[in-house]
């Protein structure tokens, strides 16, 4: 804490220091940075500063951290810290365990080390498996040197590729990132404003067989309750204390086309499983209430077929009374449906692991794609902890798929 105090002493100090001797340069800087409004919030001036002092050189070379750093004039430890903060060069990093409000453990992506960090502030965000974008500065123990950024795992293969961009201009670099270095200096600026185009897309949930997913209901009355109680005893099968309901399936063969379209990019698919020897899936459930028919689908579409079941079984003893349809939020879908799906998952073939299932992909070329898949739900299940929130353990998914890891540990 007493170094991590000195160091913000230093810090400041190089900032007096620059605006003394390099005004000018400061002002073109600004120019740079946000154009001729200046127009800047608190994040904004915290990313200018250590860009400017830490990235951008000043005519003659050396950025003005190294410039102040090379002083022959100041006390040794105010030299030694000064050097540490011009060396603290921004990086991409992996989060592997976090202790909130102590540390953070970490993984440079493109070179493979490790570090353990000392931080009380981002220690408190940080989730495992998230990317920080940040300075490590060295010291006992290490910290991390002005504002970082935090994406989620599946972010990714973005920040790769935006890297490549800035390092080559045209997407090129090589596949083992030894070039991509030269990215985070040239580049700093473009990386700690940067978007992914991932971002801009929002959740979307389809059937198996392509169609939104939306909570899709409908309701009859019914004019013979006994003869209806009569039927789904016959039509599910029942047993006499069962409860009054059934589901309606569909032929696989009949239901899933052939070659589904393209989805949407983020969609994801959910199934609620099959039915006997799995060539039949349900598309929706019925349930007998007092005077009352109701059917559940989980698209409009399956809602509509089901629909056409129950006029064709008790037409003669149903009058419709009213249909909703009701779109789905993310978090009430996920809390209904995730701990089933990801069971179902495993064995699913994933766009993502190029048509395999994750049991194929574990013990084949697609293996690092089925880790990333499984960083990000880790990381989901962490963030959902987090804040307090019922989350879905997911723990089990590596012992499943036997991809234990040493940075999993």
């Amino acid at each position: 804490m007493q170094e991590a105090r000195f160091d913000n002493a230093i810090g400041r100090h190089i900032q007096d220091w620059s605006v003394e001797v390099a005004g000018d340069e400061i002002g073109a800087a600004l120019e740079q940075f946000v154009g001729p409004d200046r127009t800047m919030d608190d994040d904004d001036v915290q990313i200018f500063s250590i860009w400017f002092h830490n990235d951008r050189e000043l005519p003659g070379g050396g950025t003005p951290a190294e410039r102040f750093a090379a002083r022959h004039d100041l006390p040794a430890e105010e030299r030694k810290a000064a050097a540490r903060i011009a060396a603290a060069k921004l990086g991409l990093h992996r989060v592997l365990a976090v202790e909130p409000g102590r540390w953070i453990e970490l993984e440079d992506v493109l070179a493979g080390t490790t570090a353990r960090v000392q931080s009380a502030t981002v220690s408190r965000e940080a989730i495992r498996w998230d990317l920080l974008l940040g300075r490590l500065m060295a010291g006992d123990p290490q910290s991390l040197w002005g504002p970082v950024r935090l994406f989620e795992p599946d972010a990714e293969q973005e920040l790769l590729a935006e890297l490549r961009r800035l390092a080559g201009g045209d997407g090129g670099g090589s596949e083992d990132g030894t070039d991509l270095s030269v990215a985070f200096k040239d580049g700093a600026l473009e990386l700690m404003h940067f978007r992914p185009p991932s971002w801009n897309l929002q959740p979307s949930f389809f059937t198996p067989e392509g169609d939104p997913m939306s909570f899709c209901q409908a309701t009859w009355r019914l004019h013979k309750p006994a003869l209806a109680r009569d039927r789904i005893h016959a039509f599910g099968e029942l047993l006499p204390d069962d409860p009054l309901g059934m589901q309606i399936t569909v032929p696989r063969h009949r239901l899933l086309p052939e070659a589904r379209p393209p989805l949407p990019k983020g969609s994801v698919v959910i199934e609620t499983g099959s039915v006997g020897d799995g060539d039949n899936i349900p598309i929706a459930t019925v349930s007998l209430k007092g005077t009352e028919l109701h059917v559940e689908a989980m698209s409009e579409q399956r809602l509509e077929r089901a629909i056409e079941a129950i006029d064709a079984d008790f037409g003669d003893i149903a009058e419709p009374l009213e249909r909703e349809i009701t779109s789905i939020e993310e978090r009430r879908l996920l809390s209904g449906f995730l701990a089933d799906h990801m069971c179902r998952w495993l064995d699913e073939p994933l766009p993502a692991l190029g048509g395999d299932t994750p049991r194929e992909a574990a013990k084949g070329e697609r293996r690092e794609d089925l880790l990333r898949l499984v960083r990000g739900i880790e990381n989901k299940a962490d963030r959902s902890r987090r804040r307090g929130e019922p989350g879905v353990d997911v723990a089990w998914l590596r012992a499943e798929l036997a991809i234990d890891e040493d940075r999993a540990a």
